[in-house]
This record gives C-alpha cells, structure tokens and sequence, in this order.
C-alpha cells in the first residue's frame, strides 16, 4: 500500500502539473508586510532597515526571467517548483507539503473519475474572484 502511495506522488510531481497550478493560481493573499532588517538594494534602489516593504509574491511567479512564457500552463516546465507560492526561507509554508499532497490527490480524482471533463463555456466566459483570499473563478461550469 505504501509503495502504490509513492508511485502516486512520485508520477504526479513529475508530472509538473501540481507545480504548475501551484504556480499559476494564487491561494493565499498575495501580499504581506515585512520591515528590512538591513539595507537592501533593490531593482536599482535601496530599501533602508526598519522601512516597511510589501512584496507581491504571485508577481513572481509570473517572472519571464525565471518563467519564459509565464501566462501559459506548461506542466513539463523543468523548474516549475521555483515558484514562491508558499513563501521562502524562514517564512516557507509549513503547510506546503500537505498543499502539494492534497492538489495532487485531488488532481487525480477528477481526471480517474471524469476523465472526459471540460469547460462547458468557453474560456474567455469565465470571471475571477479577484478580492478574495483564495482566487478563483466565481462560476466553473463544466461538463463530462
């Protein structure tokens, strides 16, 4: 049982899939207040210790230097998992491995149990919950 728990993980993370939604879709609020410990260049200027910073993590994520072609879904993107969706060093999700098990299993469930499952608009019809602390479409129609 164990080992056809691993094969699972080790076929979906290789996959890209999970990294990529991961990626893409933010989950969390998309900003936090942090304070600069230390004087910091950045982007050319300098951010002095003790001022309040407000970093866009999901921006990152969309980073073209990091992510060519960063507005489209590419599961087999080689560094998917760079992504700062669940933080960095000491601010790191401790969530995250349970986020990433939980996407994946459920990723699994809809494509073994609906394996002919799709959008019944099209694309463009869909609208995002933009202010909520989870994005996400406000309406997912689909059919199978």
């Amino acid at each position: 049982r164990d080992r056809d728990v691993t094969e699972f993980r080790r076929v979906l993370f290789r996959s890209g899939a999970v990294e990529e939604m991961l990626r893409v879709v933010r989950i969390g609020p998309s900003t936090f207040t942090r304070v600069a410990l230390t004087d910091v260049e950045l982007s050319g200027g300098t951010v002095a210790a003790g001022e309040t910073v407000f970093p866009v993590l999901p921006a990152a994520n969309y980073d073209p230097a990091v992510f060519p072609d960063p507005d489209q879904i590419d599961v087999s993107r080689p560094n998917a998992g760079s992504h700062l969706t669940f933080g960095h060093g000491m601010h790191y999700c401790l969530g995250a491995p349970l986020a990433r098990l939980e996407l994946a299993a459920a990723m699994h469930g809809l494509v073994t149990r609906f394996p002919k499952l799709h959008l019944a608009v099209p694309e463009t019809e869909l609208t995002w919950t933009p202010d909520s602390l989870v994005a996400g479409p406000a309406a997912l129609p689909v059919a199978w």
